[in-house]
């Protein structure tokens, strides 16, 4: 929430600012795709703890009844995977605004910086609002290795879809669509795209191996944060705006 709270101030402090082509900026729009980020965001944490009641009904659950496809996630615990997960979440986020700042350099690099981070609080957002209602468990909790402790936390029942795989697919690929726009020569712009596919893959291998979602979340996540990550560029580019 913390995030989503800095990049909204970033957001409106550019909105004010109407951009060159090949992408628009508009305040109110802004406005509206900030606020509904936000407003998504603060939603989710609305939505009523149920995590005493989620951990006595599945407490006792076999992980062998969970359906092939996602089952070997319940055999996962790796404090490490998901701390490198961090790492490379963290790196996406800088590396996706610092490529479209560079590759607008000349023109108004306010606005790429802007549309990356719309992008990254919408996906957020829904992200939240989506594991709040959803209130899947994760796979650690039918881990018989993984402390009690951990399985009552609220955490643990925020698994679908994946916040680590939607948001750095949102970051991707909202990134790669601007630098496709760019000056930038083709070498470059077929590297970044390539990027927007591996980063993603590789983020959804290590939450799974970490123990912190299953298959079907982080595949999921990685198509809700490519959708996302396409369609704010996609409709701010000038033949798109009205």
């Amino acid at each position: 929430m913390l995030r989503a709270v800095l990049f909204a101030g970033i957001l409106l402090a550019h909105s004010i600012t109407l951009a060159q082509q090949p992408f628009e900026l508009k305040g109110g729009r802004e406005a509206a795709w900030v606020g509904a980020g936000l407003a998504l965001n603060a939603g989710s944490f609305l939505v009523p703890d149920r995590s005493d009641e989620l951990f006595e009904r599945h407490r006792h659950t076999d992980r062998t009844s969970i359906p092939a496809f996602d089952r070997v996630a319940a055999f996962n615990w790796s404090p490490r995977a998901h701390r490198t997960s961090n790492i490379v979440f963290y790196s996406t986020m800088a590396l996706s605004l610092a490529g479209p700042v560079l590759a607008y350099a000349n023109d108004e690099p306010g606005v790429p910086m802007a549309l990356v981070g719309e992008s990254f609080l919408l996906s957020a957002g829904l992200t939240g609002m989506t594991k709040a209602l959803v209130h899947r468990p994760r796979p650690y909790v039918f881990n018989p290795d993984v402390p009690e402790s951990i399985k009552r936390e609220r955490e643990a029942y925020l698994s679908f879809w994946s916040g680590h795989a939607a948001n750095t697919s949102a970051l991707c690929v909202s990134s790669a669509m601007l630098i496709d726009r760019s000056q930038a020569d083709a070498g470059v712009r077929a590297a970044v795209w390539a990027g927007a596919v591996a980063v993603p893959l590789a983020m959804s291998w290590l939450r799974v191996r970490a123990g912190k979602h299953f298959p079907s979340d982080v595949l999921v996540g990685c198509l809700a944060g490519a959708v996302t990550g396409f369609v704010v560029p996609y409709f701010h580019r000038p033949e798109n705006l009205n």
